[in-house]
């Protein structure tokens, strides 16, 4: 009987419950009722794809194939972001003065990390030869972009060298030898970046980014005129560079990010 008030001996009052549903009373004190509940998150970085990876690699990129790629980069025109704008940019493209484009990185926020570039001139006036020991520090985000220097790579010096400055934090020698140092030729010198963006593509990213590595020509010619460079430099077999003390500028820690941003010259990244 549903009448609250019946006092009808011969009316069934007793109810019951599906347990397999919650009670939906939120003043309900009956301890044998399902209280319980769910919630369903979903946030706005779920709808629209908002992810992040790290591009890695052992290779230098070669800069005239980069700053071509950097010239494109797609740069955000409001001044409010719009994440779905840029999903859907991602999927489908864009149009530039009427032409319809499309890139790998149109749907990245922000991006940053280190990276190695080769040299372009390795002797002679505005020669580039600092590139090969000199660590870059990638910065972008939204509009902003930038390339500058980040202090020395650590394989610029030897590994006994390099331990007398962790003498007081031997496990963080050991994380960087075991985590950083990407090849016995080249030491720590690697490309390490992470990307984060509205439904950015990995796959296509980092196929853009391999395309301005150095290929296979372009290396051996980089391992031909460092040789070249170091036989010229020292009247005997080539020297590890000298340490300077970790209280003077320039140390080789890639923590100690220089001031040359290269951005407010067109991304120059050539050095000329």
């Amino acid at each position: 009987c549903a009448d609250t008030a019946c006092t009808d001996p011969t009316h069934d009052h007793s109810h019951s419950h599906d347990h397999g549903e919650a009670c939906a009373d939120p003043v309900c004190t009956d301890p044998t009722h399902d209280h319980s509940h769910t919630h369903e998150h979903s946030t706005s970085a779920d709808k629209l794809g908002i992810t992040n990876f790290v591009y890695q690699s052992d290779r230098p990129f070669n800069p005239s194939k980069l700053l071509a790629v950097l010239n494109k980069w797609p740069v955000p025109i409001k001044e409010e972001l719009d994440l779905g704008q840029l999903a859907e940019a991602a999927d489908e493209g864009y149009n530039i003065d009427g032409n319809e484009e499309k890139s790998a990185f149109v749907g990245v926020l922000r991006s940053k990390g280190f990276c190695w570039m080769a040299p372009t001139k390795w002797i002679g006036a505005n020669d580039d030869v600092w590139r090969h020991n000199t660590a870059m520090y990638w910065s972008h985000a939204g509009k902003h972009f930038g390339i500058s220097t980040a202090g020395k790579w650590w394989g610029t010096i030897t590994k006994e060298q390099m331990k007398a400055y962790f003498a007081t934090n031997e496990n963080e020698y050991e994380r960087i030898l075991r985590e950083d140092f990407v090849s016995e030729e080249f030491g720590d010198r690697r490309q390490e970046i992470v990307f984060i963006g509205a439904k950015i593509d990995e796959d296509a990213i980092t196929k853009a980014l391999n395309d301005c590595l150095c290929d296979d020509s372009d290396l051996e010619t980089y391992r031909q005129q460092l040789r070249n460079f170091e036989e010229s430099t020292y009247t005997t077999k080539a020297k590890p560079i000298q340490p300077v003390s970790p209280d003077s500028a320039g140390g080789p820690s890639l923590f100690d990010e220089g001031s040359l941003d290269h951005m407010d010259s067109g991304a120059n990244i050539r050095g000329d």
